[in-house]
């Protein structure tokens, strides 16, 4: 069974234009609703309005950096309001160490293939869906 990717929206954080545009066209031939950022507050404030399924962001970015962005998502004792995917170009074990303790679940070094960015993502949300019978159980009600 494929897992359905129809209607699931994406919030994208990068800096770098060309990378944005690549992953939101990669995301969206995928079938998802991509909405995207180039920067930290700009993310948040869209966030604000428009909860999406999960969050891929660019630990790099300006203004707000992604881990102040991860932090102010996810309140201290709190888990994230959804799955969330970073990624940078230096991921040191330190990085990755710091974004899961803010609430990252996944990260990803740069440079990437679009493959492997998709399987990514797509295993981020099947590891954050209900399973189908709990779905279906819940139409019912």
């Amino acid at each position: 069974m494929q897992f359905d990717t129809r209607g699931l929206k994406l919030m994208v954080v990068d800096h770098d234009r060309a990378v944005l545009e690549m992953l939101q066209i990669r995301l969206e031939v995928a079938g998802y609703d991509t909405t995207t950022s180039r920067s930290g507050r700009a993310a948040l404030d869209i966030m604000r309005n428009t909860r999406p399924a999960a969050l891929v962001m660019e630990l790099a970015i300006p203004d707000m950096d992604g881990f102040e962005v991860l932090s102010a998502l996810t309140p201290p004792g709190c888990k994230p309001p959804f799955p969330i995917l970073v990624m940078g170009r230096k991921l040191g074990a330190e990085d990755i160490q710091r974004a899961v303790n803010r609430g990252a679940r996944d990260c990803l070094t740069k440079p990437f293939s679009g493959a492997d960015f998709l399987d990514r993502v797509t295993r981020l949300l099947r590891k954050s869906a209900p399973p189908a019978a709990q779905i279906r159980s819940t139409a019912l009600v």
